[in-house]
């Protein structure tokens, strides 16, 4: 009974070493912000355990072990700096797993976690009469 507890709660820890900020505000209703950093080190580790699900050139989403779904965002408004990821899609990650490393000016970066909250699907497709 307690692993599957254990499960229920995921704990999203600070993927790199850095100084705290405000979380970007976002549009999308779907999308819950949790933590922003500006990084002092440019190795960037898992906020979590779980799955990688879609990786791109400035964001990493994530599957935890109950299901719940995360996104790492990288935001900066320097297009020379960028990050060298070292994990694929498939991978099984934890805070422990290095998913790899930024370049560029640190100053600039802010990374960013977000909860994605699916839409509830609901039935109200009916059918016309004709």
């Amino acid at each position: 009974m307690w692993f599957l507890r254990h499960h229920d709660q995921t704990r999203v820890q600070a993927p790199v070493a850095g100084i705290y900020q405000t979380i970007p505000t976002v549009a999308n209703p779907q999308r819950m912000g949790l933590l922003a950093m500006q990084p002092t080190d440019a190795v960037i580790n898992a906020p979590l355990d779980g799955d990688i699900i879609s990786l791109s050139s400035s964001r990493v989403s994530f599957k935890a072990l109950n299901g719940q779904r995360f996104e790492l965002r990288i935001d900066t408004p320097d297009y020379q700096n960028s990050c060298d990821w070292q994990v694929r899609i498939g991978d099984s990650v934890s805070p422990l797993t290095i998913l790899g490393t930024l370049n560029g000016n640190l100053a600039s970066i802010i990374i960013s976690i977000y909860r994605i909250d699916s839409i509830p699907a609901t039935n109200l497709v009916t059918a016309a009469n004709d």
